[in-house]
């Protein structure tokens, strides 16, 4: 293997001097920033600043606004690059673009052969879909600090799907509209001759039913009622590609499967690295562009690129996962492991003999025997999932109690009929549902997948469904395996866990999510359940917790108090004494708002009066950014002969390079971790410290956050996020389908259900 060459879609930039000049006023108000603004928005960049409003001139023989003063760039590093993205913008319009977005500056490619769709539709279709377009949208985002541990630009790039027909023409082309949500411009504001028009538009609500000429919309914050002919269709990619399909009939197909490809020849790592280079080679030619009248950049090619700056980082290798309390029984892959040891709590495991409950539709009894006896027994000649479930995890057998019922996997009155049949039968440890593909997208009630599963939790009991498409396959050693995993994890069994180094504090690393409760998208208000979920040190899962819902003011007190009885159950399990050290490293999703970090903050607080050292860390774990790493001497995997190669320029997983001190980007997706060849390039994971913390090891968290993506005992891959955001995100995800399902008992979860795996 050829060693990586890694990359940024980065482009840094070197500044003509250390210092520039400007005015410098006293802050009074918004309002007054306000003003500033719009007095000087041709001479000047108005910015706040720690000490003051800087007005800051962008030509030589412009006035000065304020008190004359002299800026550092390296004392200053948020306004310099204020002025380099105000710099960016006047090259942008000066091309000739109109922008989505000011700062940073976003824009769209409309020119003359940019359109990715506009190539696949011919004959017939052209007049139909000549107004659906899909262009690229760029974005250039100026950051103080990057991997070459120099300031620069992020060049981020998306496809940007356009529906120029008004719904009244959509309607006339027969397609149904109701239930989509729609845009319309605000007719009082004041058009931006450099705004993008398509900007303007803004969701007014979802159309309940047409009315003649209008659309009669719910969830509206606005007017209720509007004319078709002046709104359009939100061009959101599963609205967009029904309406091809409306319009293009049988021949969409073609049209959305050519449209995939041009989409992965823009966005695939390949492609974005391309353009990084092709904005960077733009940019370069206009010299040095100059940011205010006494200061000038160049802007660099690609970090990592042929002619760019060199990137360090360090390798992290996958880690060993453990199989026993004494560490003697490891081994580098965690299927393999199991089948040799067991998994790691055989010893003490108390369901050896598990009872469960199998909830099929009677027209599937004979497929779901012989399926359940493979899961149990395994498949003859398979190395993978050969042991079978009993083997595999060490019991001594299984109870399985099968409950046909006449229904369909559609009818979700006969499932909750069945499920109470089951549970009147006997008590049981788990419960097996088997669904279908037909159902993914019914909600509540009408939901059997989520009837089962509040009928069986409310009791106590883990659900764990299986889709009869699934049990249908030829090949179900993988899945079976994956099945197996979660089940076993379910019944509150620890699989494996992961081989970490030894601290001398008591370690513990939480995960705090959260769910924004909405009836609906646009009017409802908002409400916010906290999840906490508690690992430790090497990845086992210990417990996790709900918050009450509670109103966004109450939330930080709930939070409070959901994080106090997590510590404080953890502290009596594992009895903690008042002289021992404490590291606690938190684990959120989103970034840390005031509000939380009040919250944790106080917590910690708590601690440190009774026990001998807390340290903490507050770690924004997040996929949602625009970096991209790439690796030039990666050519992919290919998929066995005539497959086309999966991940080519994609690197593998655990490359870290750290962006300044407090940052650190993580490869987690490799080329064998992408779905398909036309699979778009994986984000890297992106960790940043918060500046409260008081343990700032980042290369630390950072292997730690690593080895946290191979701990999920969902299934035998490793995840894109740690298991604390997954785990949280899980929870999340179910408690909001569930609370819409009548008679949903939620205390279950925190009670009955604490010590299993429930939403796996």
């Amino acid at each position: 293997m050829n060693p990586p060459v890694l990359a940024f879609n980065f482009l840094p930039i070197r500044f003509s001097a250390d210092e520039f000049k400007g005015g410098l006023i006293e802050f009074q108000s918004p309002e007054q920033l306000a003003d500033l603004r719009a007095k000087l928005a041709d001479s000047h960049v108005v910015a706040k600043t720690r000490t003051g409003i800087a007005c800051i001139p962008v030509q030589a023989d412009t006035d000065a606004h304020g008190t004359p003063t002299t800026f550092r760039t390296r004392d200053h590093r948020s306004l310099t690059m204020r002025l380099v993205q105000e710099a960016l913008l006047r090259s942008v319009l000066g091309w000739g673009y109109k922008v989505r977005r000011r700062s940073p500056p976003v824009f769209v490619s409309r020119l003359a052969g940019r359109d990715l769709l506009e190539p696949s539709v011919r004959g017939r279709h052209q007049e139909a879909l000549g107004r659906l377009h899909v262009y690229p949208e760029y974005r250039l985002d100026g950051r103080t600090i990057g991997p070459s541990n120099h300031p620069g630009v992020i060049v981020g790039v998306k496809s940007r799907h356009e529906i120029d027909m008004t719904v009244d023409e959509l309607i006339h082309q027969g397609l149904d509209v109701r239930g989509l949500y729609v845009l319309s411009e605000d007719a009082r504001s004041e058009p931006d001759p450099r705004m993008d028009h398509h900007a303007a538009r803004r969701a007014v609500g979802a159309v309940d039913h047409v009315d003649g000429t209008d659309l009669v919309l719910r969830d509206a914050p606005g007017a209720t009622r509007i004319p078709a002919c002046n709104a359009w269709l939100e061009s959101r990619r599963e609205t967009f590609d029904d309406v091809v399909r409306a319009l293009a009939g049988a021949d969409s197909a073609r049209i959305l499967k050519e449209l995939e490809q041009k989409t992965f020849d823009l966005l695939g790592a390949f492609g974005r690295y391309e353009g990084a280079v092709k904005i960077a080679s733009r940019l370069g030619r206009l010299g040095h562009l100059q940011v205010t009248s006494d200061l000038s950049v160049i802007i660099q090619q690609p970090v990592g690129s042929s002619n760019g700056t060199k990137v360090t980082g360090t390798y992290y290798p996958s880690p060993t996962f453990q199989f026993d309390q004494a560490g003697d029984k490891t081994s580098k892959s965690a299927d393999r492991g199991l089948d040799e040891y067991g998994p790691f709590d055989v010893e003490f495991f108390a369901k050896k003999k598990p009872r469960m409950a199998v909830i099929t539709p009677r027209a599937h009894k004979g497929i779901v025997e012989t399926f359940l006896s493979k899961f149990l027994y395994g498949i003859q000649g398979e190395r993978t999932f050969g042991l079978g479930f009993i083997r595999k995890y060490h019991l001594s057998g299984a109870d399985v109690s099968l409950h046909p019922f006449d229904g369909a996997t559609t009818d979700a009155d006969a499932y909750r009929e069945a499920c109470r049949g089951a549970l009147l039968s006997g008590d049981f440890d788990l419960a097996i549902v088997i669904t279908s593909e037909a159902q993914a997208q019914l909600t509540g009630d009408s939901s059997p997948y989520l009837v089962a599963k509040s009928a069986f939790m409310g009791q106590g009991v883990p659900v764990q469904d299986v889709r009869i498409e699934t049990v249908r396959l030829s090949k179900l050693a993988y899945p079976l395996n994956s099945i197996a995993l979660a089940c076993y994890a379910k019944l509150g069994g620890i699989p494996f866990v992961i081989a970490a180094p030894r601290a001398l504090t008591h370690e513990l690393v939480i995960g705090i999510g959260s769910a924004h409760v909405k009836e609906s998208r646009l009017t409802a208000p908002e409400r916010v359940v906290g999840i906490t979920t508690v690992f430790s040190a090497d990845g086992n899962y210990l417990l996790s917790n709900t918050s009450r819902e509670a109103d966004y003011d109450d939330y930080p007190r709930e939070l409070l108090r959901s994080l106090t009885d997590c510590i404080d159950l953890i502290k009596k399990r594992n009895a903690w004494q008042k002289g021992d050290e404490l590291r606690l490293t938190f684990h959120v999703f989103k970034p840390l708002k005031d509000i939380e970090a009040t919250a944790v903050k106080e917590l910690v607080q708590r601690l440190t009066q009774t026990y001998a050292k807390v340290e903490f860390a507050f770690v924004h774990v997040s996929t949602d950014h625009d970096w991209v790493m790439f690796d030039r001497a990666s050519a992919g995997v290919n998929r066995g002969a005539g497959g086309r190669a999966k991940g080519h320029y994609v690197p593998e997983r655990g490359h870290a390079v750290p962006i300044g001190e407090r940052e650190l980007l993580v490869s987690v997706s490799g080329p064998m971790d992408l779905k398909s060849a036309l699979h778009g390039v994986p984000k890297p994971l992106l960790l940043k410290l918060h500046r409260h913390s008081t343990f700032t090891d980042i290369e630390y968290l950072g292997r730690q956050a690593f080895r946290f993506t191979s701990m999920s005992w969902r299934n035998m891959y490793p995840s894109r996020i740690p298991v604390t955001i997954l785990y949280s995100d899980l929870i999340a995800e179910l408690l909001g389908q569930l609370r819409h399902v009548r008679n949903w008992n939620a205390d279950a979860v925190t009670t009955k259900l604490r010590s299993s795996r429930w939403f796996l």
